[in-house]
């Protein structure tokens, strides 16, 4: 079964989201592709972010294929991109269609949604947006029965190392129609995790905000090289690499908790448990802790403001 997907509102996660699926599309083995979608639309705000989106795109395409049918049609057979006042006929066109826009936005969209008559019988609606949940979309829609799946992602998923997690409902037998192709698709942006829905306020603080909180530390493991007489690049450099590799480790140690690998590195009256120590009196991990609940209060707080 071919089928299409939109992007509603293509910015930064709209275009992590089509990049991650667009290098499938071309890399992939021919199981693979059966499984994505062949064809991709999009709306942005003004004609300005839609050459702003294909731009990215392009680039994209060009370091993977040289072919030029391939680079023609960003390694779909048939694209078209819009901007904001075409948004019904994005969804028209689409059999998934991937909300990305502002919380503030969603409820305008959807209205425009119901007053018109656009058939949503066959239609999977997947959003990105923090804050609403299935029931609202649901009652504003009006709707029961189509697939809804709410997903929450980060911007490392452009290039398929994203965390993922997803929610899916929707009629049963719907559900069984959509579900593989929905999760093979999904799985292209990086590891994937499905939860309840009344988790993803804290996905949304761990996973969403999370690359920003990781990069605040990277940037002060940087600037803590620099203040010791090491150059940037190399300081960023040898940052990085410990962030990336301590990643790795835990992984290939069959996630084996922080606590336990933490302590391998340490040794008696030694540099890092003192370190450590130091870290600990000033809060370092208890601010970590209270600075992803409070992006989760937050999260939970966008979806009163509707």
């Amino acid at each position: 079964m071919s089928y299409s997907v939109g992007i509603l509102g293509c910015g930064v996660m709209g275009q992590s989201f089509l990049s991650a699926v667009q290098k499938c599309r071309v890399l992939g083995t021919a199981e693979e592709k059966q499984q994505l979608p062949t064809k991709f639309y999009t709306t942005n705000h003004n004609e300005e972010s839609v050459r702003n989106m294909k731009a990215v795109l392009e680039e994209n395409i060009k370091k993977i294929s040289e072919d030029e049918q391939v680079l023609k049609n960003l390694g779909f057979d048939e694209y078209e991109c819009y901007t904001g006042k075409d948004n019904l006929k994005l969804i028209e066109k689409s059999d998934v269609i991937l909300f990305s826009i502002k919380p503030y936005q969603m409820e305008d969209v959807f209205n425009q949604i119901k007053e018109s008559n656009v058939s949503l019988d066959n239609k999977v609606f997947i959003s990105l947006v923090a804050g609403w949940t299935i029931d609202s979309m649901r009652e504003l829609l009006n709707n029961k029965k189509m697939v809804i799946t709410r997903l929450m992602t980060n911007t490392p998923a452009k290039f398929g190392e994203g965390a993922v997690v997803v929610s899916h409902t929707g009629d049963e037998e719907l559900l069984s129609k959509w579900k593989g192709k929905l999760n093979f698709m999904i799985e292209q942006l990086g590891v994937m995790v499905e939860l309840p829905e009344s988790k993803m306020d804290a996905a949304t603080a761990q996973v969403g905000s999370g690359p920003a909180f990781v990069l605040n530390f990277l940037e002060a493991m940087v600037d803590a090289g620099i203040k010791m007489g090491i150059p940037y690049k190399e300081s960023y450099m040898l940052a990085l690499k410990t962030v990336e590799g301590t990643a790795k480790m835990g992984q290939l140690t069959n996630y084996t908790h922080p606590s336990v690998l933490k302590h391998q590195v340490c040794t008696p009256g030694g540099t890092t448990i003192a370190g450590l120590v130091e870290m600990d009196n000033r809060g370092v991990k208890s601010g970590v802790i209270n600075g992803i609940t409070e992006a989760a209060r937050v999260a939970s707080e966008l979806g009163k403001k509707k």
